[in-house]
């Protein structure tokens, strides 16, 4: 299929506090086309009906069973799926034509977990799916599948393939945005219309413009790195909304097919510090930008971190009112000790004083000036081990009972140290990965070294100023016998 139009499906095991199944989705890179498959099921179609269904799945099981014994029994657990009815409004790969099969059912859950795409009914979407379990096919957030609306460069192109037609190599959509959650209420990206586009490596030169609708395509581009440019209005970059800056250049192979929609995100620009009592940056911030009025303690904004630089920054701001806050959600974090504050440094949102940016204007000492700190205290922990160090990787954490978890600073090999909250509690406790055939030649000896070595775990209160530092220390590591 198009390549960037198939995503990377990654499944990510968090622990918060128990385990869940998130879905992120890689972009993938300028890639060749190979076509759209006899196996593949690709169509444009009308959601007609949403019906949640129930069903009996097989439990996965980590055992295999002796192939000469009888087959254990098999666990069935409850699981969930949406089927969406389709009407089938126009094919682009699979068996038949859509007078042949005008209806046909996708489904989302069950494996799918997080990643299953939700569709809405009677509405329009150009739907990638994959084959399920039991014959059934599935559609995913990360297959392309998408509303009408937003195909209106790739629908040019899945015909093309059909039809063995020319592909284009690069296409898309350009837009006039603001950063996400700046953007003006009601009122969506823009297409921008009869722009000259320009995509230039060392050797050659392709030029193409938009159309009404802001489509480009650029055929028969040559491998290579290109910088993409265009003639945009002034004040404008063209970016897409996950960057910071201008678009970097990239590697297009023969034969490739890409889907790439750019924006036109204007210039403005703010920088500021979130300032201590002593007049120094915090060593870690985390701020948000809002549009004035658009406020929400309990929403996200655009998001910005202070580290080592000691500066924050928010770029492609465009003209308007903004309000800046530092720890938005009020955390007791021991890393950042300091209550929600706006700019210039008040702790009430209704007293927040507005930025005014002007079209282009770079803003470039918007200072956070924050107080009344939580009580902290230094924790110094060494590190020892019995005997020999075996080789590997260590790391040292604090969980807290209450409030955030602090993040160890190395100060030399062997020694970290930790910020306190002086009203929580801490379990303080290392381990270190090992690299098992280099810990057995470490410790001259043939056993099997085990993956990890783990130190007993302190327990310290934050309000014990007398406990200055604490050593953890770790055991031999265990040895047995190695496999024949």
């Amino acid at each position: 299929m198009i390549s960037r139009a198939i995503l990377i499906l990654v499944l990510l095991i968090l622990a918060v506090p128990a385990t869940v199944r998130a879905c992120t989705c890689s972009q993938e890179s300028p890639g060749r086309c190979p076509g759209l498959q006899a196996s593949d099921v690709v169509f444009l179609g009308t959601v007609t009906a949403v019906e949640d269904i129930a069903y009996a799945a097989p439990k996965s099981s980590d055992s295999a069973a002796d192939s000469a014994a009888p087959a254990p029994p098999v666990d069935i657990i409850a699981a969930r799926l949406t089927r969406y009815h389709f009407r089938v409004n126009e094919r682009f790969a699979g068996p038949g034509a859509p007078e042949d099969t005008p209806e046909i059912d996708i489904f989302s859950g069950g494996d799918d977990g997080d990643c299953g795409y939700r569709f809405k009914a009677n509405e329009q979407y150009v739907v990638f799916t994959h084959q399920g379990t039991e014959g059934r096919l599935f559609a995913t957030i990360c297959s392309g599948t998408r509303p009408v609306s937003e195909a209106r460069a790739l629908l040019p192109q899945l015909r093309a393939m059909r039809n063995g037609q020319r592909v284009a190599s690069v296409f898309g959509v350009l837009r006039r945005a603001d950063p996400p959650f700046l953007s003006l209420p009601d009122d969506p990206d823009d297409p921008i219309a009869n722009v000259s586009l320009k995509l230039r490596s060392r050797d050659d030169r392709f030029e193409t413009s938009t159309d009404a609708n802001g489509i480009y395509s650029f055929y028969d581009v040559h491998a290579g790195q290109y910088s993409f440019t265009a003639h945009l209005p002034p004040r404008t970059e063209l970016t897409q909304k996950s960057l910071t800056g201008g678009l970097p250049p990239f590697k297009i192979p023969n034969g490739a097919c890409y889907e790439y929609d750019v924006v036109a995100l204007p210039t403005g620009h703010i920088r500021g510090s979130v300032v201590g009592a002593n007049g120094k940056p915090l060593a870690l911030a985390s701020v948000e930008i809002y549009r004035a009025g658009a406020y929400d303690e309990s929403k996200p904004g655009l998001w910005g971190f202070q580290g080592a630089l000691g500066v924050f920054d928010f770029d492609h701001i465009g003209p308007g009112e903004y309000v800046i806050v530092f720890n938005r959600q009020n955390r007791m974090d021991p890393n950042s000790p300091f209550p929600r504050t706006f700019y210039p440094g008040l702790r009430d949102a209704s007293d927040a004083e507005p930025i005014k940016v002007k079209d282009g204007q770079q803003l470039l000492k918007v200072n956070i000036q924050v107080k009344d700190g939580y009580p902290t205290r230094p924790l110094r922990v060494q590190l020892k081990w019995e005997g020999k160090r075996p080789p590997g990787s260590v790391t040292v954490m604090a969980r807290a009972d209450t409030g955030e978890n602090p993040a160890a600073q190395k100060i030399v090999d062997g020694i970290y140290q930790f910020t306190l909250l002086e009203s929580a509690n801490y379990t303080i406790s290392a381990w270190e990965d090992l690299t098992p055939q280099r810990a057995a030649t470490h410790a001259n000896t043939d056993c099997a070294i085990p993956a990890r070595i783990d130190s007993d775990p302190a327990a310290v209160s934050g309000s014990d100023d007398s406990a200055k530092a604490i050593t953890l220390t770790f055991p031999v590591p265990s040895c047995s016998e190695a496999p024949q």
